[in-house]
């Protein structure tokens, strides 16, 4: 069967040669260059013929453009000539004038006319002629011109006839016409207006005002200042651009020959230029092939300037064709009949030869295909990433006959060193058995193998790589060869480790994560039988202080060397886990009792306890751990943990560094503790928490001078709930801060409620704990309860502890500086508990100091609590404080602390803390009887 390019080559010898296609082109193209050589001799005669009568109307039109132009400066030369000009004479000197250019429409002379004028003029002028006035345009027609300061009026119009509408006219009424006058004005010279719509006629005539002021006989002219001050009016023609050009060209018979086309164009007043007057025949759209035939119309175009304003002329002449030359015809008839003869003889030679030449082509092709087939496939080979080795399937062991650069590149051997080598030059056959049979099979049962094989490489380095086996076949059959394709999985198989290793080991310290310790822990459970297994839950004590001091980074190096101590310790049967942040579980097994396990978790606890050097610093870690055994404190991995948890958690709470062993207790506080949170979490959602108020009574006069507000809550199935129960909690959890700004909108409400209905004035005071201080917005919230609940500022007391304050005094203090600046008063509680410095506290902003009620306890019994009394008022009233003493509840507990200057109390000895509608009964009573308790 023919091949497709053997079939394509004998159809192109049936086609027409090159030769002869050239052959016949070059004639075409001689032959038309000659046609072309005639007819453009032939077309420049005629284009100097067109020009030059082109030229002749151009310059008919530029003729009356400046006739025009002429006479306007003739009618302006009579006014400077003469002091005073009269109709007659004008009309005497311009009817000459009107009667040589026909095609004039009108000679005007506009006087100016101001507004003090404008009454006796058109006066005078309704003398002659009747109803005289002067006129602007209007929506529908000519109107009585509007009040200007001044007018330049069409005074003198010649000839009349025909004119009478223009007689009176305004010309600076019309913005377009005052834009020109003005320039002529400025200039002194004739100005042309642009295309504008004739007064005279029906409104269709359009045409160009020249004009050129007239000025004062013997004015200065020297500037443009001047030449205002002196014009008393203008002259004017009036053009109607049909009937100049076409009177003109008329005049000189220029519109006889209809061949000719001619076009003015001029600007409007809008810029746009217009044809504004035609005469005969112009070309429309033509064909490429009409214009072929007939040739393209001639076209001149010529811009002249007419008293500044620019004016074109297009004239155009249909062209002489080619069938108007017979010459030309004749040559081109010649010489398309000479070059196709020629071209059918070249054919005829071309035909044979390139017969032989089709012939030739298709065995050449065949040949370049097959060798580009190759040279394809061996570059794909040599360009593979991957090993590539082609091996002898009929010769004992499969020698290597070829390899690619990619197989010296991985296993570091040379092309000329693996060749006539087996094929398992490269395995290991101590490893993967079964996947080297399965090559061998392949191999002798020529069929296709894979297989996954360890290999090394002639340095001896470990390669894991995944080989497939294909057989290439002869066409009778008969597998000759096979090719070897080796992908390198070597960082596959790493990344896949890494990756399970990440999904057992914690990233940081190397560790056990919880997945591990789950297994490790059940593990140890399904082979402890009845042996003890212990779960330890580690927590290392204040560790987030390292992290805010020093670091993330140093933190994490503290948490790697912990986590090495810790894993030093454990025995091959142990497990170490970290389980998040600073928490680590830990696995013993081998302990028979608590006392053994115990040891074992002291070893733990020492290796965590050696000093360690952190940025240049030595710090001692401590930890608190909580132990649960199997199967005593659970059956399962996931109890034993959580039990060592609470274990670990109550630790914390009885003191840190410490270890605690599950007990049953334990679970309950902790599920107590979580139900508690949750019920405090819902607790101000659903209004559950109450204020009660405590009188603070002046101790010289006896009356109510304040109030401290306490918080209370009170549970529908918990009942009341101890503050000192759930505000430690709030504090942990982060509820306090809302809670605690609940309780400050609702103690500076109730107070401006009792200031309102004339309790009062008494201050309200508000603890805050240590949470809220620290919140960034305490100002903010404290200004908007002021600002929500109307309550003056120095009516409220802010209750703030040492402690809070210690933890960053700078901060602290410009807290406490903003709060003083609206007008809110603080006082230190709790006073002499906490480990406040001197130095701070007369920096502190404090009005008030309240005596711990520890101190008041004791006043009398104890000498040392009386003389910490002693010191703490004359300290606050040496900083000038005053001083309120807490928890007074017996008379010599009164009269000592009125003997010391104590300033105010408050305690039981007057009132317990109460609700709002009891102590507003007392309140109202102002002043309260001591009435001492039982203590």
């Amino acid at each position: 069967m023919r091949s497709l390019p053997a079939i394509g080559s004998i159809q192109r010898a049936r086609d027409l040669s090159r030769a002869a296609v050239a052959t016949c082109l070059l004639c075409l193209a001689i032959t038309v260059v000659l046609c072309a050589g005639m007819r453009h001799i032939e077309t420049q005669r005629m284009s100097a013929e067109f020009n030059q009568r082109s030229g002749m109307r151009v310059a008919a039109v530029t003729r009356a453009f400046n006739d025009a132009t002429g006479a306007v400066r003739a009618v302006n030369l009579l006014f400077q000539a003469s002091t005073e000009v009269s109709h007659e004479d004008f009309d005497t000197f311009t009817q000459p004038l009107v009667r040589q250019h026909g095609y004039l429409q009108a000679l005007v002379f506009q006087r100016m006319v101001t507004a003090p004028e404008r009454a006796a003029f058109e006066a005078d002028r309704a003398r002659t002629w009747p109803g005289f006035e002067i006129k602007q345009r209007g929506p529908g027609g000519l109107v009585r011109a509007g009040d200007r300061l001044r007018y330049l009026v069409n005074d003198f119009v010649v000839p009349i006839v025909g004119n009478e509408i223009a007689y009176g006219y305004d010309s600076l009424s019309n913005p377009d016409q005052r834009a020109y006058i003005l320039r002529a004005i400025d200039t002194g010279e004739p100005t042309s207006s642009p295309l504008i719509d004739l007064l005279q006629g029906d409104g269709t005539r359009r045409g160009v005002v020249i004009v050129q002021p007239v000025y004062r006989t013997g004015a200065s002219l020297v500037d443009v200042a001047a030449r205002r001050r002196s014009v008393i009016g203008s002259t004017e023609v009036v053009i109607d651009v049909a009937l100049l050009v076409g009177g003109s060209l008329q005049n000189v018979r220029l519109l006889d020959d209809k061949s000719f086309g001619l076009t003015l164009s001029g600007q409007r007043t809008d810029g746009a230029v217009v044809p504004v007057y035609q005469a005969g025949n112009f070309a429309g759209e033509r064909t490429w092939l009409h214009e072929t035939v007939f040739g393209a119309p001639l076209r001149y175009v010529e811009s002249f300037t007419v008293a500044g304003k620019q004016w074109e002329v297009e004239v155009q002449q249909e062209a002489y064709g080619i069938v108007r030359s017979l010459a030309e015809l004749a040559v081109f008839a010649l010489g398309v009949v000479l070059s196709f003869s020629i071209a059918g003889l070249v054919q005829q030679r071309s035909v044979r030869t390139r017969r032989i030449e089709a012939l030739v082509e298709q065995r050449t092709a065949a040949l370049e295909q097959a060798s580009s087939a190759l040279r394809l496939f061996e570059r794909a080979i040599e360009a593979s990433a991957n090993p590539i080795l082609i091996i002898n399937a009929l010769r004992p062991h499969y020698p290597i006959e070829y390899v690619n650069p990619a197989c010296e590149r991985t296993y570091g051997y040379k092309e000329e060193e693996l060749a006539g080598r087996p094929l398992e030059t490269f395995a290991d056959e101590e490893a993967n058995q079964p996947a080297l049979q399965e090559l061998r099979g392949a191999l002798r049962e020529r069929r296709e193998g894979h297989a996954m094989l360890r290999q090394f490489t002639r340095e001896g380095a470990e390669l894991m790589c995944d080989i497939y086996i294909a057989p290439v076949r002869r066409a009778d059959g008969v597998t000759e060869h096979f090719v070897v394709s080796i992908y390198d999985i070597t960082t596959a198989k790493h990344y896949e480790a890494e990756l399970e290793h990440r999904a057992q080991y914690d990233t940081l310290t190397g560790l056990a994560n919880r997945v591990l310790l789950a297994d490790r822990l059940e593990r140890a459970i399904a082979i402890a039988r009845e042996n003890p297994v212990w779960a330890v839950s580690l927590d290392l004590d204040h560790f987030k202080l390292i992290n805010d001091t020093l670091g993330r980074r140093e933190g994490d190096r503290a948490l790697c060397e912990i986590a090495s101590r810790i894993a030093r310790t454990m025995r091959q049967t142990d497990t170490a886990a970290r389980v998040g942040g600073d928490n680590f579980m830990l696995v013993l097994c081998g302990c028979t009792d608590e006392r053994q396990a115990a040891a074992r978790l002291q070893e733990v606890r020492e290796a965590v306890s050696e000093p360690l050097a952190l940025d240049k610093q030595v710090l001692v870690m401590t930890c608190t751990a909580g132990i649960a055994g199997y199967p005593v404190d659970g059956a399962d991995a996931e109890t034993l943990v959580k039990h060592s948890e609470i274990a670990m958690y109550r630790a914390k709470e009885i003191g840190r560094n410490g270890l605690q062993f599950y007990a049953p207790h334990m679970n309950a506080h902790a599920t107590d503790r979580l139900a508690l949170e949750g019920a405090l979490r819902h607790a101000l959602r659903d209004d559950q928490f109450e204020l009660y108020f405590q009188p603070q009574i002046d101790l010289a006069s006896g009356f109510v001078v304040g109030t401290e507000a306490l918080i209370r809550w009170r549970h529908p199935q918990l009942g009341t709930v101890r503050p000192d129960r759930f505000i430690a909690l709030a504090e942990e959890t982060g509820l306090i801060v809302p809670i605690g700004a609940w309780a400050l909108r609702t103690a500076c409400r109730q107070n401006e409620r009792w200031r309102h209905d004339g309790v009062g004035p008494l201050r309200v005071a508000v603890n805050l704990s240590a949470r809220q201080f620290a919140e960034p917005d305490l100002v903010e919230t404290v200004a908007r309860a002021l600002h929500d609940t109307g309550l003056p500022a120095d009516m409220l007391e802010i209750e703030l502890t040492e402690s809070m304050m210690m933890a960053d005094v700078e901060a602290a203090i410009e807290t406490m500086r903003c709060l003083k600046r609206m007008g809110v008063k603080l006082s230190i509680d709790d006073f002499g508990t906490g480990y406040s410095s001197l130095s701070y506290l007369k920096r502190l902003p404090v009005d008030v100091l309240k005596i711990d009620r520890s101190f008041v306890h004791d006043i009398v019994s104890s000498a040392d609590s009386a003389a910490m009394v002693d010191a703490i008022i004359s300290l606050a009233h040496g900083l000038r404080m005053q001083v309120i003493a807490e928890g007074v509840e017996t008379l010599e507990q009164l009269d000592y602390l009125r003997n010391c200057g104590c300033d105010e109390v408050q305690g039981h000895i007057f009132s317990q803390p109460q609700p709002v509608a009891i102590v507003e009964a007392l309140l109202r009573a102002g002043r309260f009887q001591p009435a001492p308790v039982d203590v």
